[in-house]
């Protein structure tokens, strides 16, 4: 664990990491009831403990404590208790501590961009064998979900609570300013133009958005760029395709057509959805795992969309998967059929009713509890639609939750906030830090 110990005393992990992780409330049926075989797996006499550290409050935490309900249930071999950690800035500070301690859990809940970094420093057990012998097919998952799962090296993860930005915007308030409800913004011009007939001066704001690198990232791909070079020792788009993304949103901040929302990290996504709800903003982009949240909050009739695109569309992944930690191999087997069965079609299905978050397969997506919550609620086709516009991955770099967090957040916002500051100076700086950093 000398590596481990290494990674704890040279890593500032709670100093930042990627967006995209919403809130929801709980509504319809229950989990279903899925069958375990833990039975041949776990042995026989006492049941095998297992500790399952997760990120999730409110109305998707007892979304989770619902499903391992079931699951304890469903067979008598396992038993899992969920232990709450607090967001996902606290999730990586504490594995860091319990790495230590000694006192690892089982299965934690990571923020995706963080499974490269843990697993290269021995803290992640590899689950390729495992996954085999209890029968998980892990080619089921969407392709978007699984580059930072498994990036040639290992299975380190599993799909969990993954996400995509999304638009929405206010179909009421469309109507009042003769906009057609039913055709959203297809490519950032009619961004724009539909951001200046929504808007009141000093009273109403077309468009709202959280100045995140996890959007920037969109809008990159929305232009066709990526965001590593080939050799991955600088970044890809020091060049309009990184330029372009910030002078649209410094422009319409300008006109008085988009409102920046105020606080950091996930307190701007929170002050977004306020303004939305209450009717200051009447577009804005968020997670798809914030669809639930304001289904329930907005008084009014909403609608989803892909985000408008330049060159084409594209989003990125967010959100975070499941590991295994390294250190329990005798519950090895018994960990390995919880998570099958957490990431079993039906289970996924009903969780993705739950919360607005993707689902991790088409197995999912056809579930009949997936198909039967769509049927009633078109919004959520939105993010599982957008999917096919995942085809340019997110890096998969141990350094990268650094780059993006700490030295991409923090010049694109210095860039939004200071006039004299220009989106040529930003990109270079990115740039700069990152060859730094890599090289």
């Amino acid at each position: 664990m000398k590596r481990a110990l290494a990674f704890v005393l040279s890593t500032a992990m709670a100093a930042g990491l990627f967006a995209g992780c919403g809130s929801a409330q709980p509504s319809g049926s229950s989990a279903p009831a899925a069958g375990s075989t833990a039975g041949s797996e776990a042995g026989s006499g006492e049941k095998t403990e297992v500790v399952f550290w997760t990120s999730m409050s409110g109305g998707m935490g007892e979304t989770v404590d619902e499903i391992v309900k079931n699951y304890n249930e469903s067979q008598d071999k396992v038993h899992v208790t969920v232990e709450f950690q607090g967001n996902y800035y606290d999730m990586a500070a504490k594995l860091q501590t319990a790495v230590t301690s000694g006192e690892i859990p089982h299965v934690a809940q990571l923020e995706m961009g963080r499974t490269k970094m843990f697993a290269d420093y021995g803290i992640l057990q590899d689950m390729t064998d495992l996954a085999k012998e209890s029968g998980l097919d892990t080619s089921a998952f969407y392709e978007g979900l699984m580059t930072s799962c498994d990036w040639g090296e290992g299975l380190y993860a599993l799909p969990f609570n993954r996400s995509t930005p999304m638009f929405y915007y206010n179909k009421d308030m469309f109507k009042e300013v003769g906009l057609d409800p039913e055709t959203p913004p297809e490519t950032w011009q009619d961004l724009q133009e539909y951001a200046e007939k929504l808007s009141i001066a000093d009273k109403r704001w077309g468009f709202e958005m959280p100045i995140d690198a996890w959007f920037y990232e969109a809008f990159i791909m929305q232009s066709g760029g990526n965001i590593l070079n080939e050799d991955e020792t600088d970044i890809a788009f020091n060049n309009e395709k990184g330029t372009a993304p910030l002078k649209l949103w410094k422009d319409m901040i300008h006109n008085g057509w988009m409102k920046t929302p105020p606080g950091k990290e996930y307190n701007s996504y929170e002050a977004a959805r306020s303004d939305f709800s209450a009717g200051i903003t009447g577009m804005i982009v968020t997670s798809s795992g914030d669809l639930n949240t304001l289904t329930s909050s907005c008084d009014f009739d909403l609608g989803t969309a892909f985000l408008p695109k330049n060159d084409r569309f594209g989003v990125p992944t967010g959100g975070a998967n499941v590991v295994m930690l390294a250190g329990h191999e005798e519950d090895a087997a018994a960990t390995m059929d919880f998570l099958k069965y957490l990431t079993s079609p039906d289970v996924a299905g009903f969780w993705s009713t739950k919360t607005g978050y993707v689902p991790s397969s088409a197995a999912a997506a056809e579930s009949q509890v997936y198909k039967d919550f769509l049927a009633s609620n078109a919004n959520a086709g939105t993010a599982l639609a957008q999917m096919e516009f995942t085809d340019i991955p997110r890096p998969v770099n141990e350094n990268y939750p650094q780059i993006h967090a700490e030295i991409m957040m923090t010049e694109i916002q210095r860039c939004i906030e200071d006039d004299g500051y220009t989106p040529e100076q930003a990109v270079q700086a990115i740039s700069d830090q990152t060859k730094k950093l890599l090289g």
